[in-house]
Formats: structure tokens, sequence, C-alpha cells
């Protein structure tokens, strides 16, 4: 058999008593003494008779203490219409009929085949412009048109010590955590 929790449950005991014990030096302190009801008559109505005398008691005293349920006299308020507000906060009535006739203007007349029927002429005028054969003089508009654009327009953007460590930190917070990736 396993006596060791039996022994921990004693030595808690144990504990408790002792700490009881000294925080119990001070003497209980006396109950007042209830007055001694003769014991005639089974227990409840001893019972009964001593909630009787505790209620009179209790009674008594507050009725010293300044009224029947223990409030102080009530000092004497200010009359209601000293009080009270005067002024109203209610505004004349205005009233307004809703029975007229509502004019509206007339609303706007929108075809949506109208302007289904512009977007598709658009579309074929744009289509015709770009369609066809190019010409010499095409081709000598496309080549001065590139020409006149800076060389340098293609090179490559160099990028700032601190914009490369910001690719770096996104990097390390968005991409796949450092066991998935390929070594």
């Amino acid at each position: 058999m396993d006596f060791g929790g039996l022994l921990v449950l004693g030595i808690v005991w144990l504990l408790f008593n002792l700490l009881s014990r000294g925080r119990g030096d001070a003497r209980p302190r006396p109950r007042e003494a209830l007055p001694r009801v003769p014991s005639v008559g089974d227990p409840t109505q001893r019972e009964g008779s001593r909630l009787e005398q505790l209620l009179r008691e209790l009674e008594r005293k507050l009725e010293q203490v300044g009224g029947p349920q223990g409030r102080p006299a009530a000092t004497r308020l200010p009359e209601a219409e000293e009080v009270e507000e005067r002024e109203t906060l209610e505004a004349a009535e205005n009233v307004v009929s809703l029975e007229t006739e509502v004019v509206r203007p007339p609303r706007p007349r929108y075809d949506h085949d109208d302007a289904a029927e512009e977007v598709a002429r658009r579309r074929i005028a744009a289509a015709d412009a770009r369609s066809g054969e190019l010409t010499k003089a095409d081709h000598k508009v496309f080549d001065q048109r590139i020409r006149q654009e800076p060389a340098d327009h293609t090179a490559v953007r160099r990028y700032t010590t601190a914009q490369l460590r910001d690719a770096i930190v996104w990097r390390e917070i968005l991409g796949p955590p450092v066991s998935e990736r390929d070594s």
C-alpha cells in the first residue's frame, strides 16, 4: 500500500494546526451574553424564543440610534417648487403639411445601347489606324523617336545600403522559414 499521500495530508494538517494556534494566541473574544431562556419545551421552541428576544433587543437599539428603520432623523428638504426649474424646454410647434405635391426634375434618359455603339465605333477607328502596311516613312519616324531617348534609359538602378538592408529584413519576414529554404 502507498502511504505517501496520507503522509503528505497529515503533514499539511499539522502545519495548518500550528499556524492557526500561532495566530490564535490572542484570547477569543467573549460573545455578548444573551439572556438565558428557561429550558422549557423542545429545542425548536427554545430557539424561537431566543430569536424573538434577539429581535426585541435589536428594535430597542435601533430606536435609541434614531428611528424605527435605524436612520437618523431626516432633515427637512426644501420645497419642490423652490428647487424646480421654471424654464420650459418646449418649443412652439411648427406644422408642415406633407400632403403637397413634390416637384422633381425629370430624370435624364440614358440609353446603354447608344453608349455601347459609341465604344464599338471608337475601337474600330483605333484598329483601322493601327492596321495597314508600314512604309519607309513610318520606319524613319519610329527610328527618330527611339534615337531621341537617352541611351542610359535601360541602366540598372543602384540601391542604397539602407534599401538593401530593408529588402533582406522583409525577405526574412515574408519568405519561407529557414528550415524550408534550399541550402
